[in-house]
């Protein structure tokens, strides 16, 4: 693959946080034991990633880059048949955004960090370049903007580059605005600068005169319980010689707090036109709001009257009541009758819907605007005289994207949930969404060349049109999921199952080979969150977002989810909601909002056995104060584990009857994951995250006294946020830890840290389990799908193992297959069919040698040099034979097996009287050359691989000698092809 090599990067700001962490990662990663052991992608790619940019091949019109938001920069040269990835090496595959320099085509600039504002959206580590379209990097500074939203490059000058960097998303530090360069990133001058929260968000040229340029600003700040998502420090600026000093723009374009997320578009037609939306926050008057299509709806109950509900249909009040989620005890009829009886008001229906989430969406602000100049900035008038309600909903932060079309300066597209055009200079819209492309838009490239040809890049991937947008091609050929969380279940081989950032949640085979074309399947739709699986009959509880879970069994899901009680204070439910099944039982259920909620009954009935878990009084219009970890322990039931988003940690061991509090000494932060061990009846394990602080700092806690005392596990770790501690169900001293940009394990219970991630990008990690029987570990990356490595190795690496010189470990046993029997084809690829075997060993020191295969005789049958080097080394081996070896063991056998013949005859002759050949044994020829299958092989052109049977593999180092055992069965026995006569009872025949 094309990945730039880590090597050939030197940091710009080698003392900035972000490159010492990297430092002592890259120096773990020298040191690690586990440099051997490589991770394989099973994908899925069928669901794409979210994409922030596009950029085109100057010269080649087939190729173009795709930059992912946590998943990196692929380039395709053959339009979008296949992909490359180039920055899995890079300390950072967070993109914001890419560029190509116009005048040396095969220079990409990658600007790092996510603009749009969500609640995943990672920082970065400044800007690289590329001289040769993405083989290798150079780091060029900018590390401490965080979030790159715009490049642009002088069409005449390519050491002439200006970039929009909007800065962190939670806290005040590091510098924000326009950024320029006159000698290629040599140096940089911020020409524009954002105060306090305030950055730069996006950027516009004018292609004919380059030193025309505008700027928008964009005031934001965020929380983990409550995002601003406006300020008096948004507008537009301009700059007429090329960025050195900057004018604010006002001629009727808005102003004041209420103004948010902006984006920019210059016609390329008539560069004096240029269109900007607007995240307008201003609340709509009364009677520009829109109260929904049905009768009732949250919007129109907040000025209803008892009367006014009580005269309603009760089919409404029904649709009402399960559109709403409300409690499962209520109907429509028990609705009515205590709205008569005043048991219930409106109002309390009311604060029922009243929480962060439902404001989302039913929150009456202006929203998505359009504005355009028609004298290059001068003035400004919206375009339409109607909301455009229903594009950007209250997350405008998340798109602020629009395009004007090559040839039409009155041809726009606007970009958002859905996506709409407009014909006329933005007095009309219309939508333009094929049913098949993903509805969350994000990047749009439209070819100048042949406008109708257009690359849509989405939360789903990448689409291309060629007849101006009519209709779409997929081109999600690349494994860039952003996973939340994993599961396996225990088929054979087992399946895996995770959520994924906006599309839902899938399941795939563990033996899933993307590079094949092999994928998963959808189960569930939404933003998926956790799974678990009951493992008696696969049965998958699932869901997305704040806590909509259902049990999925058969055709016909059931919900799963405990509801709010009317006139009681709302749950609170985490947008990644935890939900649980006891290892004791699996008909009992956990299910976690701000209370922890038990079903004994899969699901259809709850009861709280907590009280609220959170103390922050914090609220906002992010749903906060929620459970966001639970852990039974595999050793009691009863014993259950919580962490909390404002950085609680309980326990209890009477199954919700003693809760105690037992995070007084750990830092508030929040509770990324809480494990109870399955070794140690007393002891957990818990991971904490501040990336809603901006705060990288590894925190990593066990306790063995049921909380009573903690003792800190992350000080030899880098400065990269925990999302996930997993404790290995095999060897009680290994951990691995997923975090923002690796995996990483430890050998003694946390005291030393080692990477694990040879063969994975560097990516978020989410989530990680163990399978328990195929001892296998699984990676959810939030941005490259998912991976699986052998963690055998890691656990029987103990200290004895460590002590040895050499160890061979076991080796899976290999079933045989008839296609074997088959020489290779003159014209096809048969490599995804061809079989393999992975041989893994550990050695203390580097060393070459050779590694033999004996048959159960011990005659050697092939040998392959091993140059290996100290730590965990794996072998592939595509089981073929040396074909003299494994001929001379074949005769040698064939000898032995006609010397114990004819001993045997020469024994029995004296027994009997004298026969002729043929009649002692008329059938002795008879099958002959199975007995020679090397030899038939040979003969007829197949591969030499194995035969059934049992096999020693012996590896030699130096004076260092190891075995173990290699088992190859045979292939199913041939089924009748004609139906077996009936065996009569009382007859032999």
């Amino acid at each position: 693959m094309g990945s730039a090599s880590a090597a050939d990067l030197t940091p710009v700001e080698p003392t900035a946080p972000q490159w010492q962490a990297w430092a002592e990662h890259q120096q773990l990663e020298q040191a690690s034991l586990f440099h051997g052991l490589k991770w394989r992608s099973i994908g899925p790619m069928v669901q794409g990633g979210r994409v922030v940019d596009v950029a085109s091949l100057p010269g080649q019109p087939y190729g173009f880059y795709v930059a992912y938001a946590s998943g990196g920069v692929w380039k395709t040269r053959n339009n979008g048949v296949s992909f490359e990835p180039l920055s899995d090496r890079l300390p950072s595959l967070i993109s914001g955004a890419i560029a190509v320099d116009p005048t040396e085509p095969k220079r990409l600039w990658i600007g790092t960090g996510e603009a749009n504002s969500s609640r995943s959206s990672y920082g970065g580590m400044g800007l690289f370049v590329s001289d040769d379209e993405g083989a290798s990097f150079r780091h060029v500074g900018l590390t401490d903007v965080d979030r790159i939203a715009r490049i642009l490059v002088h069409p005449k000058d390519g050491n002439r580059v200006c970039v929009a960097a909007i800065g962190k998303l939670y806290s005040a530090g590091g510098r924000r605005g326009v950024f320029c360069t006159r000698d290629g990133g040599q140096s940089w001058t911020q020409v524009l600068t954002g105060s306090g929260m305030t950055g730069a968000i996006d950027l516009a040229m004018d292609a004919g005169n380059p030193e025309v340029m505008y700027a928008a600003l964009w005031e934001r700040s965020r929380t983990a319980w409550n995002f601003v998502e406006a300020g008096n420090g948004s507008g537009v600026y301009k700059s007429s010689d090329g960025g050195s000093t900057w004018t604010r723009l006002g001629g009727g374009f808005p102003s004041g707090p209420q103004v948010g997320r902006i984006g920019l578009a210059l016609s390329p037609s008539d560069p004096k036109v240029i269109y900007a939306s607007v995240d307008n926050w201003q609340d709509l008057p009364t009677d520009a709001q829109d109260l929904g299509d049905r009768p009732l709806s949250p919007r129109r109950l907040k000025t209803m009257s008892k009367a006014e509900f009580l005269a309603q249909d009760p089919e409404e009040i029904e649709a009402f009541i399960r559109n709403n989620d409300l409690a499962t005890e209520l109907d429509a009829k028990t609705l009515i009758a205590k709205i008569e009886s005043d048991q219930l008001s409106i109002a309390d229906l009311v604060n029922a819907l009243n929480d962060a989430e439902a404001a989302l969406f039913n929150t009456d602000i202006r929203g998505l605007e359009i504005y355009r100049s028609d004298d290059a900035g001068l003035s400004w008038k919206r375009t339409h005289d109607r909301p455009l309600s229903e594009v950007t909903y209250t997350y405008g932060y998340y798109f602020g994207q629009l395009r004007v079309a090559p040839d039409n300066v009155d041809q726009i597209y606007v970009l958002g949930v859905p996506l709409i055009s407009s014909s006329d200079g933005g007095k009309t819209f219309h939508g333009m969404n094929h049913p098949d492309v993903h509805v969350d838009h994000h990047a749009w490239w439209i070819d100048p060349a042949y406008p109708n040809r257009m690359v849509n890049g989405n939360d789903g991937g990448v689409d291309i049109s060629y007849d101006g947008g009519k209709t779409w091609l997929k081109l999600d050929r690349q494994p860039v999921g952003q996973f939340y969380t994993v599961n396996v279940d225990m088929d054979t081989p087992y399946n895996v199952y995770g959520g994924l950032q906006d599309n839902g949640t899938l399941k795939g085979s563990s033996r899933t080979r993307p590079e094949y074309g092999e994928d998963w399947a959808e189960i569930g739709g939404g933003d998926g969150m956790h799974v678990a699986i009951d493992n008696r009959d696969n049965t998958v509880y699932s869901g997305y977002q704040f806590g909509y879970y259902q049990r999925s069994s058969g055709p016909d899901p059931r919900s799963v989810r405990p509801r709010s009680v009317l006139k009681e204070p709302a749950l609170r439910y985490n947008w990644n909601t935890p939900v649980m099944l006891s290892t004791h039982n699996q008909d009992v259920v956990y299910f976690a909002a701000n209370k922890l909620f038990r079903s004994f009954d899969k699901g259809l009935s709850w009861t709280a056995i907590s009280p609220d878990l959170s103390t922050s009084k914090h609220r906002g219009d992010v749903p906060y104060a929620t459970i966001t970890s639970i852990s039974e322990s595999p050793l009691q039931f009863g014993l259950l584990w919580a962490g909390t988003d404002d950085g609680n940690v309980w326990v209890t061991t009477g199954g919700g009857n003693d809760w105690r509090k037992v995070s007084a000494r750990l830092p508030q932060q929040w509770v990324s994951r809480v494990i109870a061990s399955a070794h140690f009846q007393k002891r957990a394990y818990v991971s904490m995250n501040g990336y809603r602080n901006d705060d990288a700092t590894p925190l990593l806690f066990v306790t063995d006294d049921l909380g009573l005392s903690w003792r800190p596990l992350a000080s030899h770790l880098p400065a990269e946020a925990i999302n996930v501690v997993r404790e290995d169900p095999v060897n009680a001293d290994v951990l691995y830890v997923g975090t923002d940009r690796s995996v990483y394990v430890s050998l003694d219970r946390g005291a030393h840290w080692q990477t694990l991630n040879s063969g994975l990008p560097n990516v978020p990690v989410h989530d990680l389990i163990v399978h328990p029987r195929d001892r296998e570990l699984v990676a959810a990356t939030h941005g490259r799908s998912v991976w699986i490595v052998d963690a055998l190795p890691v656990q029987e690496l103990t200290a004895a193992v460590q002590a040895k010189p050499l160890q061979l470990f076991a080796v899976d046993e290999v079933k045989a297959s008839r296609d074997w029997r088959s020489r290779p084809s003159r014209w096809f690829d048969e490599a995804a069919y061809l079989p393999e075997t992975r041989i893994s060993y550990w050695t203390a020191t580097d060393a070459v040698g050779s590694l033999s295969v004996l048959d159960s005789d011990q005659r050697v049958l092939q040998q392959i040099d091993v140059d290996a080097k100290r730590g965990i080394n794996v072998l592939k081996w595509d089981l073929l034979l040396d074909p003299k070896l494994a001929l001379a063991a074949e005769t040698a056998a064939a000898k032995v097996v006609a010397t114990t013949a004819t001993a045997d005859t020469s024994a029995s002759a004296t027994a009997s009287a004298p026969k002729a050949s043929a009649e002692a044994n008329p059938d002795s020829h008879n099958g002959r050359l199975a007995k020679t299958p090397y030899a038939e092989a040979l003969r007829l052109g197949q591969r030499l691989y194995l035969t059934p049977g049992d096999y020693t593999l012996r590896l030699k180092l130096g004076s260092e000698n190891s075995e173990t055992k290699l088992k190859v069965t045979a292939p199913e026995a041939y089924k009748p092809r004609s139906k077996p006569k009936l065996k009569l009872r009382g007859r032999d025949d």
